[in-house]
């Protein structure tokens, strides 16, 4: 994945506030209609805020936040699309290069299903087919 393209976009407002490191700029943010586990583990729903910098991809559903360092842990992001009619799914697939754990006991997931409305969707998707 070519990380350096997310250095060369323009710095956004950091409309959710979340807390930056040195060097790291945001360049997306959106309120999904949810978030999930690469299996469908509903994760956060509406109240959800993702937030993109140069450096991470941060996700945060109100009880928890989510971080993930694009160049250590993102083997691959990808627009999909599952199912037919009534039951068509159409996300963001952030696929993890090792299997995660998260909350109370012992669950694991290997990527995220970012679920974006229309806008944000054709905005992520404009930011990953160049990192590709």
């Amino acid at each position: 994945m070519n990380t350096d393209y997310l250095d060369t976009l323009p710095e956004i407002k950091n409309k959710f506030k979340v807390s930056l490191q040195p060097g790291e700029k945001v360049i997306f943010t959106a309120k999904p209609w949810g978030f999930s586990t690469e299996s469908g583990k509903l994760l956060g729903a509406d109240d959800s805020r993702i937030t993109m910098t140069n450096r991470r991809i941060i996700a945060d559903n109100g009880r928890g936040i989510w971080t993930t360092d694009i160049s250590e842990d993102v083997v691959d992001m990808r627009r999909r699309e599952s199912g037919k009619f009534l039951t068509k799914e159409l996300y963001i697939l952030v696929t993890l290069n090792k299997e995660c754990t998260y909350g109370i006991g012992i669950q694991k997931l290997n990527g995220y299903k970012f679920h974006f409305r229309k806008k944000d969707m054709a905005a992520f998707e404009e930011i990953i087919r160049h990192m590709a």
